[in-house]
């Protein structure tokens, strides 16, 4: 073996290695970086904490529904049971 055939051995060597570094930063390029990972976390946190907010809005909405709901339906109940008495109806409830 010359020290040309030896020389061509480690520059075909370097040359592979070359190529898989390149690969591998090929690989890096397209994966998230550490930064991304950080900005989609903060996002999806942003976005839980709308949804929670809106959740509490629903909740009073629904209870503010509720509440009215009821008192209509109280009313309606003593205007129908003062009809019945006018009337001499008997309630049927």
């Amino acid at each position: 073996m010359t020290i040309e055939d030896l020389a061509g051995m480690i520059k075909r060597g370097l040359d592979r290695i070359d190529e898989k570094f390149d690969k591998v930063g090929k690989r890096l390029d397209k994966t998230a970086t550490k930064s991304d990972i950080e900005k989609l976390s903060k996002k999806v946190s942003d976005i839980g904490h709308k949804v929670n907010q809106i959740d509490k809005q629903l909740f009073r909405l629904e209870e503010d529904i509720y509440v009215t709901k009821k008192e209509q339906q109280d009313k309606l109940e003593k205007r129908v049971t003062f009809i019945e008495g006018r009337l001499g109806i008997e309630s049927v409830a």
